[in-house]
C-alpha cells in the first residue's frame, strides 16, 4: 500500500483527509504535535492509518521521522502538508502594527516553514525513485489576503507560489506538486454562524479530504502547479 505524510493531521481537515485516503486504499501516517488529537484521527482510518508526534517546525524531527518511516515501509509516496492555522494557534486575528515579531514567526512557522521541512526531507527519496505527489493545504487568505491575517495570508500565499515553483524543478523527475485553498473551513474553535458559504454550509474535512485523494490519485497525473479552490464559492478563484 503507498503510504502518505500528513502533518497536522489533528485537525478537523487532517481527520477528513485521513479518512478519504484510508477508504482509498493507502497508508497515512497522521502526525500531529498533539499525539492525542493525531490518535483521533487515525482512528477513522483503521488499521490504514498510525497516529505519530510530530512538531513540523522542527526540522531535525522532521528528517528523523522520514528516516524512520522510510525504513518501515520502504518508502514515502506522497506528502501532504497539512499544518497550519492562526486562531487554532491562539493567536486572534489583529492589525499588523500590533503584531509582534514573535507573533508572527510563529505564524510563519506553523504554516510556511513546517511544508518547507518537510518538502525538503521527502523529496530525496521522490526523486531517487522518479515518482511522488505532494499536496499543500493553503487558504483563501492565501488568494485574496485577509483584513487581521497580513502574516497568515502571506505564508498561505507563499505556500501557492512555493509549490507552483516547485512543481517547475521536480516535474522532470515525475514529481507533481498542487495546493489546495479551503474556504470558511469547519475547525472545533468555530461556531456554525462562522462557516457559511453560497452552497449553505463550511468547506469540511472530508471535503479536503477528497480534493487531496484526488491530487494525489492518477486521475490527476497531469495536473502540477495548480491551486485547486475548495470553498463552497466562498474564494471564486
Amino acid at each position: 500500500m503507498p503510504l502518505a505524510l500528513l502533518t497536522g493531521g489533528g485537525s478537523l481537515i487532517g481527520v477528513g483527509i485521513t479518512r478519504q485516503l484510508a477508504a482509498r486504499g493507502w497508508t497515512v501516517a497522521v502526525t500531529d504535535i498533539n499525539l492525542a488529537l493525531a490518535r483521533q484521527a487515525a482512528i477513522v482510518g483503521g488499521s490504514n492509518a498510525d497516529a505519530i508526534t510530530l512538531d513540523a517546525t522542527d526540522r531535525t524531527q522532521v528528517h528523523s521521522t522520514v528516516s524512520d518511516l522510510i525504513a518501515r515501509h520502504g518508502s514515502i509516496d506522497a506528502l501532504v502538508n497539512a499544518a497550519g492555522g492562526m486562531r487554532g494557534l491562539g493567536i486572534a486575528k489583529t492589525h499588523f502594527t500590533a503584531m509582534t515579531p514573535e507573533l508572527w514567526n510563529r505564524i510563519l512557522d506553523v504554516n510556511l516553514q513546517s511544508a518547507l521541512h518537510c518538502t525538503h526531507a521527502v523529496l530525496p527519496g521522490m526523486i531517487a525513485r522518479k515518482r511522488g505527489a505532494i499536496v499543500s493545504i493553503a487558504a483563501s487568505r492565501g488568494l485574496r489576503g485577509g483584513a487581521q491575517a497580513s502574516i497568515y495570508s502571506a505564508a498561505k500565499a507563499a505556500i501557492i507560489v512555493f509549490s507552483q515553483a516547485l512543481a517547475q524543478e521536480v516535474g522532470q523527475h515525475g514529481i507533481r506538486v498542487n495546493t489546495i485553498a479551503p474556504g470558511n473551513a469547519e475547525a472545533r474553535w468555530k461556531t456554525p454562524d462562522d462557516t457559511r458559504s453560497p452552497l449553505g454550509r463550511a468547506t469540511s474535512g472530508d471535503d479536503v479530504g477528497r480534493a487531496v485523494a484526488f491530487l494525489l490519485s492518477d486521475d490527476a497525473a497531469h495536473i502540477t502547479g495548480s491551486c485547486l479552490d475548495v470553498s463552497g464559492g466562498t474564494t471564486l478563484h
